[in-house]
């Protein structure tokens, strides 16, 4: 493959969304385990409730953490983007590794939690997207789904890694300081994927002289088209998962006979299929179209959605696999070429800041309570398939924006 960059710079970018992924699957792992050192003095359910509420904090931060490093990625470069951003994010996740527990600081400590928890989101917005849009761009076009799947692939990756690093401290239960060396761990990958990021001098962007707020709000009226498309299709790429990894395990039980533990030891296993069938959906879209394979992927979604959800009611765990693994395989094959397709359809001198920006409020705000939504319809109607009708909608919207965006595509090669 003929790119622009080194081997090792392409590895930093890998090694960053790895990390990203892997520090906020680690902090959702680890919960269970946070309240009672951070929240003592509450009740176990309140206690965990109060630690779980951390996690929207990416709700907030992510959006703005976009801004900042959108503007840094347009203007002064990618490589200085990624830079700073994944400094940042190792030096937060050696802080949290010694952040001391309410025994050894009071309130004090669930302060300086949730605040790292900002901060460690805020930066991570500089590098999902950013990691993506860098390899892309400093690589052959023909490689442009394959590299997109591969670099998804990585984002499994990291919640694999941190999944089984916790798997790990439960079996020789040693969670009480291990979680520590979890941290620590994820710092020192990051300060390496930091230390192969040093060189990366190469011109990639045509800085603006003047980026003010004002001239972002004119950035994103220009390109208010591509933007809502990638939001649109953000927020359906994460309801995906939040459908078959987080929504299942707590929806199954409620319809079926199947405990939470079950539901949730199954999820190792999709992530690994999940990590398998992503080359191979961005190898078909290279080899095929990527507006083709997203179409479908979201097309099938809509088609199969309320099937797929029917058969949950008493389903055995033949069917219930089966569901599964559908609902896996949309997410994959939508997702996999999700970084080409953006790219193309963004001009490069806004794409850092449209792409980081559109994917931070499509996957928080309508992805993220994807699940939450979902029972919530569920509790309201008792009909098993209307948890489905909100990634119906989703899925309906998302389909309609690919293929328009595949018509423009087309119409421009006539022209």
């Amino acid at each position: 493959m003929k790119t622009k960059v080194s081997r090792s710079q392409l590895l930093s970018a890998c090694l960053g969304n790895i990390f990203e992924h892997y520090d906020t699957a680690l902090f959702g792992f680890l919960s269970p385990f946070l309240a009672p050192l951070f929240f003592p003095q509450q009740d176990p359910l309140t206690a965990l409730i109060w630690t779980f509420s951390m996690i929207p904090i990416g709700m907030l931060a992510r959006p703005i953490g976009s801004l900042a490093f959108g503007y840094i990625g347009d203007v002064y470069g990618r490589a200085k983007a990624l830079f700073l951003s994944l400094m940042g994010m190792a030096v937060i996740s050696g802080a949290i590794a010694f952040c001391p527990t309410f025994e050894q600081a009071g309130f004090l400590a669930p302060l300086l939690l949730a605040v790292s928890r900002f901060l460690q989101n805020f930066l991570a917005a500089g590098e999902t997207m950013g990691g993506a849009i860098f390899v892309l761009e400093n690589s052959e076009k023909k490689h442009h789904d394959i590299l997109s799947s591969l670099y998804n692939a990585s984002t499994i990756g990291g919640i694999l890694l941190a999944s089984a690093g916790v798997s790990v401290l439960y079996f020789i239960d040693s969670v009480s300081w291990g979680w520590r060396v979890l941290y620590l761990l994820g710092c020192l990958t990051a300060l390496f994927g930091t230390f192969l990021r040093r060189n990366m001098t190469i011109e990639d962007t045509n800085p603006i002289p003047q980026f003010s707020l004002k001239g972002i709000f004119q950035i994103f009226w220009e390109c208010r088209k591509p933007l809502v498309m990638i939001i649109t299709a953000s927020g359906f790429a994460y309801a995906n998962y939040s459908i078959a990894l987080v929504l299942m395990n707590g929806f199954i039980p409620l319809v079926t006979s199947f405990t939470k533990a079950e539901m949730a030891a199954l999820n190792t296993s999709l992530l690994v299929f999940d990590f398998i069938a992503l080359p191979f959906f961005g190898w078909l879209a290279g080899k095929t179209s990527r507006e083709k394979v997203m179409i479908y992927a979201a097309l099938g979604a809509g088609l199969s959605a309320i099937p797929l959800f029917m058969l949950l009611q008493g389903a055995s765990l033949a069917i219930l696999i089966f569901v599964r693994i559908c609902l896996v395989l949309f997410g994959v094959a939508f997702f996999a070429p999700f970084h080409a397709w953006a790219q193309q359809i963004v001009p490069k001198a806004h794409r850092y800041i449209i792409i980081s920006f559109g994917y931070a409020m499509g996957s928080q705000l309508l992805g993220g309570p994807t699940a939450a939504v979902s029972l919530w319809l569920y509790q309201q109607t008792g009909v098993v398939s209307s948890a489905a009708w909100y990634w119906l909608a989703l899925g309906i919207v998302s389909g309609l924006f690919i293929l328009k965006s595949s018509q423009r595509k087309s119409v421009e090669s006539l022209s």
